[in-house]
């Protein structure tokens, strides 16, 4: 029993210097370096935090763009590159999808400083305690998340901090109908600078995974048209493209393997893509579906022509049709999706040219 034991651990070991060398930097929350394909963006950022070098507030800034593009890493980049070189200057992380309210902000502020006698219940003392910890100088507080709680607690947590001496919020959201929502006079208040992050193109998802390939797998364990078929099913997402090489990795060491294979991979691929195609059909209405099944089934057509299927479908199956306003925004909506593909210029007399995507490839 004992010599299987000295055995599994010797093949381990093997396997994970033949294949995996660095583990954590296959997390997609790993800084590795500064992020690929945010220049503009990130000097955007360090404008916004360069008022900590002159002991003063940084800029209150809302960060937003598509999940995976980037914007926590980005964040935390900037601010650790800025934090640094301003010496004495603070900042906090506080993850709103898990700190909700008010008090629990606080709290998770109170912590990442080692505030002492920030015990009491009281948000006032926990307030004069954080004030007293900063003693008036520089400080970032990041809000990854913000737009998950709930608007009256989401205003009161951002009220709230900004009544602190030279605090400048970072607040990290999806989009920007969050802070458009808010109250007037809270929107005010906060006037952040907006940095929108776009979606990564399939170059910059393919640099990504150079990069993490290079640093974290053996040398000739991976190839570049592996990585290019992991970015093509990431949809510009570089936190799938990268749990994807994760996984990639980890079951290519389960099955005995030094190199990244396309056969082993091909059914995580597929599993992502079922999970990716069944996410779009999320909150997709009757009509939304009825023109998809069309468009899957009748092959490219115009949308012109297109519209004249979907009302032909709609009497066969008795669903009043809806409006062509109303189906010109469906279309671009599925096209926001992924689910359709719609040209940018019109065709002659026929509207534009519209096929359905091809799961987990368009």
């Amino acid at each position: 029993m004992q010599e299987i034991g000295h055995q599994v651990i010797r093949m381990v070991s093997e396997l994970e210097e033949h294949l995996i060398e660095d583990g954590n930097l296959l997390s997609p929350e790993t800084v590795t370096d500064e992020p690929i394909g945010r220049r503009a963006e990130l000097e955007e950022l360090h404008t916004c935090l360069t008022p900590m070098l002159r002991n003063q507030s940084p800029l209150n800034t809302w960060v937003c763009g598509p999940p995976g593009s980037g914007k926590s890493l980005l964040v935390r980049w900037a601010v650790e590159c800025t934090c640094g070189a301003a010496g004495s200057r603070i900042s906090v992380y506080v993850n709103c999808w898990q700190h909700r309210s008010l008090y629990s902000v606080l709290q998770a502020v109170i912590d990442e400083l080692k505030v002492l006698g920030a015990e009491a219940q009281d948000t006032n003392v926990k307030f004069d305690r954080i004030r007293q910890a900063l003693r008036d100088r520089p400080a970032v507080i990041i809000l990854d998340e913000v737009d998950r709680p709930m608007p009256a607690q989401r205003e009161e947590i951002i009220c709230g901090l900004l009544n602190l001496p030279k605090v400048g919020l970072i607040c990290i959201a999806n989009s920007t109908q969050v802070l458009a929502a808010m109250d007037a006079h809270v929107r005010s208040q906060l006037s952040p600078m907006i940095i929108e992050l776009p979606a990564y193109t399939p170059q910059e998802i393919e640099a990504i995974l150079t990069d993490r390939a290079r640093r974290a797998l053996a040398p000739d364990s991976w190839t570049p048209a592996i990585l290019q078929r992991i970015a093509a099913a990431s949809g510009g997402d570089a936190r799938r493209a990268i749990n994807l090489l994760r996984q990639a990795a980890a079951v290519a060491e389960q099955a005995g393997s030094s190199r990244l294979d396309l056969r082993l991979i091909n059914p995580i691929l597929k599993q992502w893509h079922a999970l990716a195609e069944e996410t779009k059909l999320t909150g997709v209405t009757e009509h939304e579906k009825m023109i998809l099944q069309v468009a899957r089934t009748r092959g490219p057509l115009g949308t012109t022509a297109l519209a004249q299927a979907y009302r032909t479908s709609c009497r066969v199956s008795g669903l009043p049709p809806v409006a062509q306003r109303t189906f010109s925004k469906y279309l671009g909506r599925m096209a926001a999706l992924g689910l359709l593909r719609v040209t940018d210029r019109p065709m002659a007399q026929g509207g534009r040219f519209v096929r359905a995507a091809k799961p987990g490839v368009d």
